[in-house]
């Protein structure tokens, strides 16, 4: 008997293990991983594409690796003008694309061909103009790091090779002010001012920013040596130096803060040029400059 019921406690004991197993929940497959945020193109514009250096691009990548650039198929009955102005805003740029994609001529594509295009350069020329005391013009647009004489006026000078929005301010000894656009002032009889070409932060490509405006300049001092000049473009505004356009006072780390956001080891220095190669219309090109070198 007693052996009859330890059998029978083995048999009942294997019997709840085997349950346990069986109820057990399963092992979950391990979750998905996350989608990775594909980035739409930029919608491209001949303008960005304006005197490009073609000859200055590295050979193109067919593989679509190349951050730099994109790939695309030709469909049937395209043609690379049609490409070109679909995807460079510019039927005349198919000339160029057919000597980066080492084509024999831009009417030799066919179909299921792949074509690789640059993404646009965009970039601001700075620039600073001198006057003597004594001298009645400003001197040619020059590089910055001319040497300064007391009783000297000088003008900032800004080009950009795209439309687009351009910031510049002026950290001192005082603290941060907004040069460019010029801050609306409202006074007794001009409690809304309208905005003045200067006042908005557009700009156009290869028409010149002058800062001042007028026929004079700043005075150099030279208890403002060192004054520095933090400089901004974006093909797209940039909300955080847009809102200290209604600030009283600004804060270096306002500005800092943008300047965080730069893609700086992307950016091509080779003055007075600025450059970035930009895939994304909110990208920012971000530099700062010492007035007096």
């Amino acid at each position: 008997m007693s052996r009859f019921l330890s059998l029978f406690s083995i048999l009942t004991i294997f019997v709840l293990f085997s349950g346990c197993a069986y109820f057990q929940k399963k092992d979950e497959p391990p979750p998905l991983p996350p989608i990775e945020e594909v980035k739409p193109p930029l919608t491209m514009k001949g303008e960005y594409f304006k005197s490009f250096p073609w000859s200055e691009l590295q050979s193109p990548k067919k593989d679509g690796n190349d951050p730099e650039t994109m790939t695309v198929t030709v469909k049937e009955g395209e043609t690379l003008d049609s490409i070109a102005e679909t995807m460079m805003g510019n039927p005349s740029l198919a000339g160029g694309l057919a000597t980066y994609n080492k084509l024999s001529s831009p009417n030799s594509i066919s179909s299921g061909e792949k074509i690789v295009i640059p993404y646009p350069i965009i970039g601001v020329k700075s620039q600073i103009m001198l006057k003597a005391k004594g001298v009645k013009a400003f001197s040619e647009p020059q590089n910055y790091g001319t040497p300064f004489k007391k009783g000297d006026e000088y003008k900032l000078r800004f080009e950009t090779n795209v439309n687009g929005n351009l910031y510049v301010f002026r950290k001192g000894v005082k603290g941060v002010a907004m040069l460019y656009p010029a801050q609306l002032k409202k006074g007794k009889r001009n409690k809304n001012p309208e905005p003045l070409m200067r006042d908005s932060e557009k700009v156009t490509a290869y028409d010149p920013v002058m800062i001042p405006i007028g026929k004079t300049g700043f005075a150099y001092n030279p208890k403002n040596a060192g004054d520095m000049l933090y400089i901004f473009l974006s093909l797209r505004k940039i909300a955080e130096l847009e809102d200290l356009k209604t600030k009283p006072t600004m804060k270096v780390e306002d500005i800092e803060d943008v300047m965080h956001r730069v893609k700086e080891g992307e950016i091509k220095s080779d003055p007075p040029l600025r450059l970035l190669r930009t895939s994304d219309p909110s990208e920012v090109i971000g530099f700062t400059l010492n007035i007096d070198g």
